[in-house]
């Protein structure tokens, strides 16, 4: 024995009547089997969707990696030119252009290990601000 509300107690019985059914127990048995058939398949959705999230994630962290290491080249190589472009313009009398396939000077050199010190120092500044996050962050949860 259950009491109800009265909209609860009308549904019940419309779902009876509806259903051709004989007891309203039996609509309770029926309406408690979808829902659990409703909820199978909506587990099954999150946890295809997560899946699938997951996959998407995957990929594109390794393609946005590639991205990101095409983007650190060009962006040397256009810090190299710069580079160069400074060095030239101590010589506002120079009028042509060795290309480094024809002779590769030792400014070249130079300007290449001056970049890639940049670089170092700034990933070095990136690892140490990260790392303090990190410190920090644990230090909050242990506190």
């Amino acid at each position: 024995m259950i009491i109800l509300e009265k909209e609860t107690d009308q549904y019940i019985q419309d779902y009876v009547a509806r259903h051709k059914l004989r007891f309203p127990r039996e609509a309770i048995m029926n309406i408690c089997q979808k829902y659990r058939e409703e909820k199978k398949k909506e587990w099954s959705l999150d946890t295809i969707t997560e899946a699938v999230s997951e996959n998407l994630r995957d990929v594109l962290r390794d393609e946005l990696k590639k991205l990101r290491l095409g983007a650190s080249s060009v962006d040397k190589n256009t810090e190299i030119l710069i580079e160069f472009i400074n060095g030239l313009y101590f010589y506002p009398n120079y009028h042509g252009i060795m290309t480094t396939n024809l002779q590769e000077v030792g400014v070249t050199k130079i300007a290449e290990e001056v970049v890639e010190e940049r670089i170092l120092k700034q990933r070095q500044q990136q690892l140490g601000k990260e790392y303090s996050k990190r410190k920090s962050s644990l230090l909050f949860l242990f506190n």
